[in-house]
């Protein structure tokens, strides 16, 4: 009975270490938005796009591009550009570390013909 309740204080203690870690990231993400002037500057530019190195850590890209990426699938987040309509960036990352980058051209939505 004893070992049950040091095992419950231990995980216990793990759990709230992780809560105060992942708070810390989201925090640092928050601020990270807040700081931009414009709503747009979250977005990523070539100039931004072209800092990013293999091997840099998601916040680290954050704080780059001024803000988090679109999820677009496992280990691969989107930001649209910000002042191109037609392009946007997909950063891979694997191990928590950037492994590869591209850009994208977007079509629009133009009924047009």
């Amino acid at each position: 009975m004893r070992y049950y309740y040091f095992w419950r204080m231990i995980y216990t203690g793990i759990f709230i270490g992780l809560l105060v870690i992942l708070g810390g990231c989201i925090d640092r993400i928050i601020e990270i938005e807040e700081s931009n002037t414009y709503h747009w500057q979250k977005n990523m530019n070539q100039t931004e796009f072209e800092q990013l190195k293999e091997g840099m850590t998601y916040l680290e890209v954050i704080e780059i591009a001024g803000g988090p990426g679109e999820k677009v699938r496992d280990n691969h987040y989107r930001w649209d550009d910000e002042i191109l309509l037609t392009q946007a960036y997909i950063v891979q990352f694997k191990d928590e570390k950037l492994l590869s980058k591209e850009i994208i051209i977007v079509k629009g939505h133009s009924t047009r013909k």
